[in-house]
This record gives C-alpha cells, structure tokens and sequence, in this order.
C-alpha cells in the first residue's frame, strides 16, 4: 500500500495522469470535426498539450527496441500498437508512417511498441520479436506490416509469413513456443503505461529529441495531424 501511496503522489504519476485526460478531452474536440479520421484531416486548431520527459527514460527505451529510420533525427514517433487492434490497420492502411519517412526523411524516426489489448495479440508480438531476433529491423517492420496485410489470421499463415522473410520455419516455430519474449513484452506494457498514460491503441508519442518533450496524437489520425506537430517541433528552436 506504501508503494502505491509513493506512486499516486509522485510527479511523473500526476504528469501522465493530466496527460492522459487532456489527450481525450483534445480527442473529443477534434474528433468533432472529422467524419472519418483515417481520410479526412480535422480542421480543429487546437493546439495539442506537450509534457516534458526524462532523457535517460527515452534512451532506455530506445535502448531495449527497434529504431526505424535515421537513429540521430530530432524526432521518434513511439507508436504503441497491437496486431489485432481494428484501428491500428486503420493507421497502417494509411501508411501515414511510410508518408512522414518520405517527407521527413532526416528529422523523423519510429519505434514501434507492442501494447497488448487483446490476449491473442501477445502471441503475434513474440512472432515480431523472433523475427527480429533473426533478423533485423528491417524485417521487423516488414512482418508488421504484411501482417496488417493479411485476410487469414491462422498459425499457419504466421508461419507461411515468417518462411516469406527468409526466416527458418523450423526455428521460428520453436522461438515461438518458447514463449521467451513473454516477460519483455509483460514489462513494456506497464512501462509504457505507468510512462505515458496509454489508454488504448494506437498511440502515438511524439518525442522531441531536443527538448525532450512529448506530445501524444492518440487514434488512427490522418497524416496531417502528425504533420501539424512535427512541424511545430521543427520550427522551434
């Protein structure tokens, strides 16, 4: 109970809470104005909450996961999402991030996070990390998004799209089973939760490497949303 006190009065537990709060309260404003968020950009001009983040918890994560892109950018964009989220295909569909890679291809980078909301998903986020652990991130991200890409969700289609990666079919199946990233991807979860206050996916914290700050675009936005705060990062000194 004394640790629980010792969280719920700390700074960094309050500062995620508001964060959290005033992200939905944004979200509702703006998704008033949108009829459709994976096409239409909202024409809400709100101006989006940022908080300030420890530096050496951001080089932890970046420490423990998979940078995408050019690793010194100003920018990462942590995008927390699961295999079976509905509007998580909603983002990728979009390929807002392919998009921001295009038109910013020295300011911005990606990490994705695991975040798992429903339990099936848990088995497709060890599926990505042994194909990482054979591969690289590249491949990584490629199994993510050929996954998003697929009609039939069975085992057998997972392994058909590791062996479409090169990966040994043999060895991919005993990684998996081995259930050896459960407890990694059990502490990010609570990590990225307690962190910043992640309430479903995707969500997407934009971290400026620079001032280390954070603004949070929860939801399936399209990519002139990710734009307006980026450029906001990057015209300030």
């Amino acid at each position: 109970m004394a640790k629980v006190e010792k969280l719920y009065d700390s700074d960094s537990y309050k500062q995620q809470q508001t964060a959290a709060i005033d992200q939905v309260l944004w979200t509702i404003d703006t998704t008033a104005t949108t009829t459709d968020t994976a096409t239409t950009a909202t024409t809400n001009t709100n101006d989006q909450p940022s908080y300030s983040i420890d530096k050496a918890k951001v080089d932890s994560i970046k420490k423990d996961w998979y940078l995408e892109w050019d690793a010194n950018a100003r920018i990462t964009i942590l995008e927390y999402s699961e295999l079976l989220c509905p509007y998580c295909k909603r983002q990728e569909d979009s390929k807002v991030m392919n998009q921001l890679l295009e038109k910013y291809p020295n300011d911005v980078n990606r990490m994705f996070q695991h975040f798992i909301v429903h339990s099936d998903a848990k088995r497709l986020a060890q599926a990505a990390e042994c194909i990482w652990e054979a591969k690289w991130w590249a491949k990584f991200y490629e199994f993510i998004a050929k996954w998003f890409d697929l009609e039939d969700k069975s085992d057998d289609s997972l392994a058909n799209l590791a062996k479409s990666l090169w990966m040994n079919a043999s060895k991919f199946k005993t990684c998996l089973n081995s259930d050896k990233f459960s407890t990694k991807i059990d502490n990010s979860w609570e990590i990225w939760r307690t962190l910043f206050g992640i309430a479903w996916t995707p969500w997407n914290v934009i971290i400026d490497n620079e001032k280390w700050t954070y603004t949070v675009i929860a939801w399936a936005y399209p990519i002139e949303k990710f734009e307006e705060v980026i450029n906001n990062i990057l015209n300030t000194k």
